[in-house]
């Protein structure tokens, strides 16, 4: 019987407190009728309290209208608070460039969790069953997801959206609206075989059963249920491990490559998958594993020095050697420029962020320790310098002869030995004398400008870190 099964899956997965209240999200199909009316039935013995949540995404004008009215009077009939959101699911995907479906499911969620804070309502019941459930995990397998993707909807998550309907089939959820005149509509659209899942219920999984295996639908439902329980088991590795190597900022969050790379992979994925659902902290959309995570996954697998990398939402991931970094904010590209500069006075370089600080002084003033100044700040010959002095960045071909050495180098192999980004070094400020680099600022000074015993006059030269539009 449908409510014994409904029973034993709140039961066994803990789906209901006592005193809950709960958004039900409810469309007029079968499926979500039949779970409002169970809810109903549990509604006086655990002190449940229930508020009809209906979308329309403006599809269908004909029929969500007719929807929402059966909704609506259903709701009044069994004395429960009603909740009508109308929105444009085209509009919105073109705008996120999403597919329909994610575009309707986005919207939907951000209805729900709307009204939760509104009703301070501590869960969202759908109306899946486990025919959706084999259909669910059928589509992920043709769409290559892994162990995360094919264990298939969860009855909860995130301790806020339950399914009690999970384990009932929908057949039984027919005899059951049957039996106690339940009223709903059909949405056409789920005859329409130009979707994917449609065919998948219309013609694959009927073609399965009559010529392959006829209880095909109650083996995809057990190997989910497996597939869930050793999904569970790499979870709390993933968990132990991200607890043991991320380490949290503001709007980063950072790990040790050398630490990730000593982990099994299937520890990796889940450990990149956490870091994600951290920072981007998005709808409550359930999918498996995101092309972004497999895309992050990939290029860590390839062991580049360092990268850059933009993705959706504002995040980027950052690899610097051994260090790697997800944060949110993007990245801006820094454009070549060459500016020049006020000597003595001070020189905003916008481009950068940073404002050079030029002073004029005397060897006597100044000691030999304080050549070893932060890393910032530079002492130069004066009377080998040539003026004016210019502030630019890197250009290919770019030659360079550091303090300490005898011949040039080229500033490629300079960044190279240091450990510099490629996507870095467009940053870095390189000061310019004549045709000669005087200064990488923040690393080397040039052999041929530095400070010696026989110096008499000294540039003083610094770089300051500068909060634009202050």
């Amino acid at each position: 019987m449908l409510l014994d099964q409904v029973r034993r899956t709140v039961d066994f997965y803990h789906l209901l407190e006592k005193g809950d209240r709960l958004i039900v999200g409810v469309s007029g199909g079968m499926d979500s009728m039949v779970l409002l009316h169970a809810l109903n039935t549990y509604r006086q013995e655990l002190d449940l309290s229930l508020i009809v949540a209906h979308v329309n995404h403006g599809l269908r004008p004909d029929e969500s209208e007719r929807e929402a009215e059966l909704v609506q009077k259903e709701s009044g009939r069994l004395g429960l608070p009603f909740e009508y959101g109308q929105f444009n699911a085209k509009e919105f995907q073109k705008t996120a460039g999403l597919s329909l479906q994610d575009a309707g499911r986005r919207i939907r969620f951000h209805f729900f969790k709307h009204l939760l804070s509104k009703y301070h309502a501590q869960k969202i019941a759908l109306g899946h069953n486990a025919d959706d459930q084999v259909e669910t995990v059928l589509l992920r397998l043709m769409r290559g997801s892994g162990l995360k993707g094919l264990r298939g909807m969860l009855p909860i998550r995130d301790g806020t959206v339950i399914r009690p309907l999970l384990e009932v089939w929908r057949r039984e959820i027919e005899s059951f609206a049957t039996g106690n005149d339940i009223p709903s509509l059909l949405d056409s659209s789920n005859l329409k075989k130009r979707y994917l899942r449609n065919r998948l219920r219309l013609t694959l999984i009927p073609l399965i059963e009559s010529e392959f295996q006829s209880n095909f639908k109650a083996v995809v439902m057990r190997t989910s249920t497996i597939l869930r329980e050793e999904n569970d088991y790499l979870e709390k590795g993933g968990e132990d491990a991200y607890q043991e190597i991320v380490r949290e900022e503001k709007d980063t969050l950072s790990f040790r490559f050398s630490e990730y790379d000593s982990l099994h992979q299937a520890i990796q994925r889940r450990v990149l998958q956490k870091i994600w659902d951290k920072i981007y902290s998005g709808e409550m959309i359930e999918g498996g594993e995101g092309w972004e995570v497999s895309v992050i996954y990939r290029k860590l697998q390839q062991s580049s020095p360092s990268f850059l990398i933009e993705l959706p939402h504002g995040i980027f991931i950052e690899k610097r050697y051994d260090w790697v970094s997800l944060g949110k904010g993007g990245v801006k590209a820094v454009p070549p420029f060459e500016v020049e500069l006020i000597s003595p006075g001070r020189t905003l370089i916008e481009e950068i962020g940073r404002e050079v600080v030029i002073e004029e002084t005397t060897s006597s003033d100044i000691r030999f320790e304080t050549l070893n100044e932060p890393r910032n700040v530079a002492f130069l010959d004066y009377q080998r310098l040539q003026f004016p002095l210019k502030l630019r960045n890197v250009r290919p071909g770019d030659r360079f002869q550091p303090m300490g050495v005898k011949g040039t180098q080229k500033l490629k192999e300079f960044f190279i030995d240091h450990k510099i980004p490629r996507f870095e070094r467009p940053k870095i400020p390189l000061l310019i004398s004549g045709e000669m680099i005087a200064w990488i600022a923040g690393y080397r000074i040039n052999e041929r400008v530095r400070v010696t015993e026989k110096t008499e006059k000294v540039l003083r030269i610094e770089l300051v870190q500068k909060i634009l539009n202050e």
